[in-house]
């Protein structure tokens, strides 16, 4: 394994983050406790509200054009963020998912978002779901792969494969996406074998290697296509779990993570961080 580095505190004090992104020269995220979703300056010092919500937010999305997108966990909603903070349902599937989670929309605004599956708070065995697609007009269609706690999920820059990781199912999944937006050919990035390798959010730079956090690992691993570990980030401080990621700043090469020192089975027992460490490769999104 390389040899690690660690990351740096940025901003203190949420209860629980979620869906990092980076737009418009911030970095957005949820905060499920608070059931808000914020923007911040790439230093952390400026915090602003964009939107608050009656359940809790997850996984954002931005299509190239019209309002971000913001996943409703508890309802299993898509819904609009409106200039004033509010948000509208554009689409409910609520009979076809369990706690929807995390986000990736392409820009004419399909919306690819993965789910628990399964009340993980109740101690139950993980049970096979599926990835949810809101197509541009609406419709809800739902994958029919099935997948051990869909979580971190992405396009590639050319839109033609989407990287899914699966919490419990401990792997990294491609899938080619066909003209309608539809998903087929899935094939094992990375297959790990202990628990202790969960995998939850993500993010792929421009090289296509993708960082993907590991909460019980209190790390973020570069992952090459390939399946190979070229760099480890750890959390400032050993035993947090790590939960989300993305890259931006100034040249797309600060990787923002999510931070708690809570644990996957009591999430919403701590507090919450955002964390910055400089890497190599510049987001996949980085534009010179």
């Amino acid at each position: 394994m390389p040899m690690p580095k660690k990351a740096d505190i940025i901003r203190e004090g949420f209860g629980y983050l979620e869906g990092f992104r980076w737009h418009h020269n911030e970095v957005w995220f949820s905060d499920f406790a608070a059931k808000k979703v914020y923007r911040m300056s790439p230093d952390g010092e400026q915090l602003n509200i964009v939107a608050s919500l009656d359940v809790k937010p997850s996984g954002l999305g931005f299509p190239l054009h019209g309002d971000p997108l913001v996943v409703g966990m508890d309802d299993c909603t898509l819904r609009r963020i409106k200039a004033d903070g509010s948000t509208e349902i554009v689409a409910s599937f609520q009979d076809k998912a369990y706690e929807a989670n995390d986000m990736w929309v392409s820009p004419e605004g399909r919306a690819y978002i993965s789910q628990f599956g399964y009340d993980l708070f109740a101690g139950g065995p993980p049970i096979p779901s599926h990835l949810i697609i809101v197509h541009p007009d609406g419709t809800v269609e739902v994958d029919k792969e099935d997948l051990i706690f869909p979580n971190g999920i992405q396009l590639t820059a050319d839109g033609e494969t989407l990287i899914v990781s699966e919490l419990f199912g401990l792997r990294l999944n491609a899938f080619d996406v066909k003209e309608d937006g539809t998903l087929s050919n899935r094939r094992v990035i990375v297959q790990f074998e202990e628990e202790l390798d969960i995998m939850d959010g993500l993010v792929l730079d421009a090289e296509g290697a993708i960082w993907v956090t590991m909460p019980y690992r209190s790390e973020v691993r570069r992952i090459t296509q390939e399946g190979i570990t070229t760099d480890i980030v750890k959390t400032a401080t050993e035993g947090h779990i790590v939960v989300s990621c993305t890259l931006g700043g100034e040249d797309g090469r600060d990787l923002y993570i999510a931070t708690a020192n809570a644990t996957i089975e009591n999430l919403y027992g701590g507090t919450a961080r955002v964390e910055m460490a400089r890497v190599n490769v510049p987001s996949l999104l980085h534009k010179k």
